[in-house]
């Protein structure tokens, strides 16, 4: 075999690999909008670097036919490939979005390492919330507790003790289909989001027809995630999610003082 004919087939057998890691990363772990909220590309980024890049590379510098140790130096090239391929796949299985928890007025994207282990076994012993589906995350909704008691009691736990917020607490979780109201109640019209954001005005205008819904229909809450923040579409009649636009949904700030980044606003109380 020839110096070019082993480059070529190492990035052949490469290309597939790596190819066959992004469909599933892509279309089963970090689905439309996830891969873009959730930051995956970094990881990702070096896994093509080592995996499709580098190896192969390696193999047209090394690769002569005849040479005493080639078959140790393909090797250790492979080997390098395999601990970059299982070191990148395995960070990003890891850090996908497991749980979109709707809470207040926003969206959170959250990993399964962002919410405590025994306090999920715990609720799903006592009342499970439903299953992780196959491709995305399990999309639930927190809600504070509604007598004087329990709400002195989670502002003690997150104010004094600091224990996470109930976005990040099952035991304020409920099925999603439980707070569709609050969602659309908070949902804001596109022609607020179309006004501050004038170089998305044209991505923002044209929802209405690629969804099928009059704008009317149509609003958008803040989905908070580890990368970016961005502006999820929700019917505002049903509250499901239909989009996610990676367009800045912090309107409110942005009007008070423009800045490139804005300061996300606490939560509003019910």
């Amino acid at each position: 075999m020839s110096r070019g004919r082993a480059f070529l087939t190492h990035l052949a057998a490469s290309a597939v690999i790596v190819g066959g890691a992004c469909a599933i990363i892509f279309l089963v772990w970090y689905p439309h909008p996830y891969f873009l909220a959730a930051g995956a590309w970094t990881v990702l980024r070096v896994l093509i670097g080592v995996d499709l890049g580098l190896g192969p590379l390696l193999t047209l510098v090394v690769f002569k036919p005849g040479k005493r140790g080639l078959r140790f130096d393909l090797a250790a090239i492979a080997l390098v490939q395999l601990v970059a391929f299982v070191y990148g796949v395995t960070s990003i299985y890891e850090a996908r979005p497991y749980f979109t928890v709707f809470a207040i007025d926003r969206f959170y994207v959250l990993a399964r390492e962002d919410v405590d282990p025994a306090a999920l076994a715990r609720r799903a012993r006592e009342q499970p919330i439903g299953e992780k589906p196959a491709r995305g995350p399990l999309l639930v909704a927190a809600s504070r507790p509604k007598d004087s008691a329990g709400m002195q009691r989670l502002l003690d736990e997150t104010v004094f003790r600091g224990l996470p917020d109930i976005e990040r607490r099952p035991e304020f979780w409920r099925p999603y289909a439980e707070e569709t109201a609050s969602v659309a109640s908070h949902a804001k019209p596109l022609a607020t989001l179309r006004a501050a954001r004038p170089t998305s005005a044209a991505l923002v205008a044209a929802l209405p027809a690629r969804l099928g819904l009059p704008e009317e229909r149509l609003g958008f809450v803040p989905l908070i995630a580890r990368n970016r923040d961005l502006s999820f579409i929700v019917d505002r009649a049903s509250g499901a999610p239909l989009e996610a636009l990676d367009v800045d949904p912090w309107v409110e700030d942005v009007k008070a003082a423009p800045t490139d980044t804005p300061v996300r606003p606490e939560p509003a109380a019910r």
